[in-house]
């Protein structure tokens, strides 16, 4: 989502999530440590979330792929959905569009409150064929928006790629009408939900509809959120030097920002009805339950499918990745002089002829 900022982890450091940091990469957020009351249940980016993402309160970062680029998805579970809707194959961003269309709105958390007030989100899958596509389609948009069309980009479903100027055919309506005062970072923003206007310092931004201006996720108001950063208001408390390291005015390409954040938003509200709707018959249709899964023993997920894969070539030390990293041979007994052992012809295992590494072993037999 657009308040998010690369370079950092959500809650903790954690090394296997920064080397997840791979091209086609989409990040799946989840507050976690907090009951989740209003706003969407999850969030998706393409960066890797900072501490700040889901209002600083903890949280957890699933990435789709893991360093290695391999699905970070139970075994089974694709093939097992493939089977469910006669498909040749459920591919892994399927999946996620799925849970994007499913849990990236308001109606989700409204309606599974209760449960929310658990540890984790719990997706409802469908076993309706029609719906589960008409969830992917649908995921589709939301994970082109939440990534300002960085993933699942498809011009001719009006999702092109991502450039500051995508939002103009979509959303003519949103425009930067009037410049906002450039000398000093503003300190007065205001907003009229009857023409749709958000005024700035005296620069106004039009086609702000009311529910763009109250889009909050976790408790949190997403442009007071982004504005806090870029007003002379503080937008944290002040906990060590650098939280007094702050702008002294306001930067062109904040507008330009603030003009692509709001077709974001504007995007994602549109899309809201369409996702209730759906959430409305998944709920009242036949469900894939953990019985099944459980059955088919996709669940419990196995504890190896829990641990991250990282990508080999992160485990080497700076510098060291021309190092050949492969196991030695067998040792060779040292031949004294004048040993008999002198004239014996080299074996098939002499550094002459290397061990293929397929015959090499770690340890005993």
């Amino acid at each position: 989502m657009p308040w998010c900022k690369p370079g950092s982890v959500i809650d903790r450091s954690r090394p296997e999530l920064s080397q997840a940091d791979i091209d086609g990469q989409i990040c799946v957020v989840e507050q976690h440590t907090q009951r989740l009351q209003t706003g969407p249940a999850l969030l998706f980016t393409a960066l890797v979330p900072d501490n700040d993402y889901f209002k600083g309160n903890g949280g957890r970062v699933l990435p789709l792929l893991h360093a290695d680029r391999t699905p970070n998805i139970t075994p089974g579970l694709l093939p097992h959905l493939a089977n469910s809707y006669g498909l040749q194959q459920v591919l892994p961003k399927d999946l996620l569009t799925y849970i994007a269309a499913v849990t990236a709105h308001p109606a989700f958390t409204e309606r599974y409150a209760d449960d929310l007030n658990s540890l984790g989100v719990r997706i409802p899958l469908t076993a309706d064929r029609r719906l589960w596509h008409e969830a992917v389609s649908l995921g589709h948009h939301i994970l082109w928006a939440s990534t300002f069309g960085a993933r699942c980009t498809n011009p001719a479903d009006s999702r092109p790629a991502g450039t500051s100027n995508w939002w103009r055919s979509l959303y003519p309506e949103i425009t930067y009408a009037r410049e906002v005062a450039p000398d000093k970072l503003p300190s007065a923003i205001s907003f009229d939900s009857e023409v749709q206007r958000l005024v700035i310092e005296g620069g106004i931004f039009t086609g702000v509809a009311p529910r763009m201006r109250n889009y909050s996720t976790g408790g949190r108001n997403v442009l007071d959120s982004w504005l806090a950063y870029r007003s002379d208001h503080a937008a944290s408390k002040v906990t060590s030097e650098l939280d007094h390291e702050r702008p002294e005015r306001w930067e062109p390409d904040w507008s330009r920002e603030l003009v692509e954040v709001l077709a974001v938003l504007r995007h994602l509200t549109a899309l809201e009805p369409q996702q209730a709707e759906l959430l409305d018959h998944i709920a009242t249709a036949p469900m894939i339950d953990v019985a099944e899964l459980t059955r088919r023993h996709i669940l419990p997920v196995p504890e190896r499918a829990q641990r991250a894969h990282t990508d080999p070539g992160h485990a080497f030390l700076p510098g060291m990745d021309t190092v050949d990293g492969r196991l030695p041979g067998p040792v060779e007994p040292l031949s004294l002089p004048n040993d008999p052992a002198d004239t014996t012809p080299p074996s098939s295992h002499s550094p002459t002829h290397p061990v293929p590494r397929a015959q090499r072993r770690r340890g005993p037999a």
